[in-house]
């Protein structure tokens, strides 16, 4: 899949889901393969060639032109995965611990409720673990940031 040099993030955004949805199944793949298969070359070059192409999305998502609210979101979910590394730490340590970026993801959930949060989507895999981070204090969230919209 090819995007144009001018893509919106979020079109770009929707190719690196996908790409790292790819790679996430494939480390899994690999760890069970590990005891059984003698070699994971194949496998192995593919993880480095997804890694070579998810790279490259990011640079483009990263200088792409930001125009809708969608575009902003995805930024932020591709932020969450290569630059603070959260959507992982919220999945350990819970939305409890991130009290303000959870009100802020929730918002943006329900203002955005089309978009998926990728990164946050294969951390907290666990059944309602995403429901549950948009469900947290999302009811005074949207009340009292409704003005701000």
């Amino acid at each position: 899949m090819t995007e144009c040099p001018n893509s919106s993030i979020s079109v770009l955004h929707r190719r690196w889901a996908k790409l790292e949805d790819e790679h996430h199944e494939l480390a899994l793949a690999i760890d069970e393969a590990r005891a059984r298969e003698p070699d994971l070359a194949p496998m192995r070059e593919r993880q480095a060639e997804l890694l070579l192409e998810i790279n490259s999305l990011v640079a483009k998502i990263r200088d792409a032109p930001g125009r809708t609210i969608e575009d902003h979101v995805a930024l932020l979910d591709v932020a969450l995965e290569h630059e603070l590394d959260l959507a992982c730490d919220i999945a350990r340590y819970g939305p409890a611990d991130y009290p303000m970026t959870t009100r802020l993801l929730g918002f943006l959930a329900h203002l955005v409720p089309e978009f998926e949060f990728n990164s946050l989507r294969r951390w907290l895999s666990s059944p309602g673990q995403l429901q549950q981070l948009w469900r947290c204090d999302s009811s005074r969230s949207l009340q009292n940031d409704a003005g701000f919209v």
